[in-house]
């Protein structure tokens, strides 16, 4: 799933190629992914920016806002006028001048998510999200409220949407193995130095992912990640191995020598219990 760091690449590319451009018409080839009632008409509106909300992209034109969620397999396409609309492509906005931009999802699920609102108005998954990792009032001191409101695991914290916008699976791994701290840790629990330990590692990692997306041209596979995806190899700072727990829609993987003192979890898929 696109996380800040590809979504922040992925908005600075849109605002190169459609900032600016006088919309032809929209076409929704799968009524699916149009999320909301919209039985308006976008011609002639111009695009006026391309911002990024968490895990939300937001294109506003001069009357409407169009919020897109790219879930697991969404995309968003720029393509010239001589070019085949692809068979994934879910809508199209076509340009005044021939050019298009195609909103494509690859796989049977059908999550992709687009909401047309009146301009300034957004989706409840927009009004949910909590402060952004790069946003100034972004301190330790609030990150340790944060933390200190709830009991939870630290990898699900950070990928709570409603704390912090925008980290997902891939980027908790990092941010957690960065910090030195266990995915498993119980937010309450932390002290005041693992939460500046905590507070550095979100922003640092963010701010290395975008850097290294933006180098690779946004892979499909992050093989600039430490620990993420990379059960059974050496970890780059100790040289223990990488190890995992599955759950039924994710994986978590860890260093057990940097983050869980030696301890290796059991996995979820094979067992009930783990500690």
């Amino acid at each position: 799933m696109p996380e800040l760091p590809e979504l922040e690449v992925l908005r600075r590319e849109l605002v190169s190629s459609v900032k600016g451009r006088r919309i032809q018409r929209l076409r929704i080839l799968k009524p699916y992914v149009l999320r909301n009632i919209f039985g308006g008409d976008l011609r002639n509106e111009i695009i006026e920016n391309i911002t990024r909300r968490g895990k939300y992209l937001v294109i506003d034109t001069d009357l409407h806002t169009i919020s897109v969620h790219l879930m697991l397999r969404g995309s968003l396409e720029y393509i010239a006028s001589a070019e085949k609309i692809a068979k994934s492509a879910a809508a199209v906005l076509e340009f005044a001048d021939g050019t298009r931009l195609q909103f494509k999802e690859t796989g049977h699920k059908k999550r992709m998510a687009v909401y047309i609102l009146p301009g300034g108005e957004y989706p409840d998954g927009i009004a949910r999200s909590g402060i952004e990792p790069g946003a100034r009032e972004f301190t330790v001191e609030r990150l340790a409220g944060l933390l200190a409101g709830d009991s939870m695991q630290l990898k699900s914290f950070l990928c709570d949407q409603r704390k912090i916008a925008g980290i997902g699976n891939a980027y908790a791994d990092e941010i957690l193995w960065n910090a030195g701290l266990s995915p498993f840790k119980i937010t309450a629990t932390l002290n005041d130095e693992e939460v500046r330990q905590l507070h550095n590692s979100i922003v640092s990692v963010m701010m290395w992912a975008v850097e290294q997306v933006n180098r690779a041209g946004r892979p499909e596979r992050r093989n600039f990640l430490n620990v993420h995806g990379k059960k059974g190899s050496r970890c780059a700072r100790c040289g223990d191995i990488i190890q995992t727990v599955s759950y039924s829609d994710k994986d978590t993987f860890y260093c057990p020598t940097c983050q869980t003192q030696g301890k290796r979890m059991k996995n979820r898929r094979l067992s009930k219990f783990y500690r």
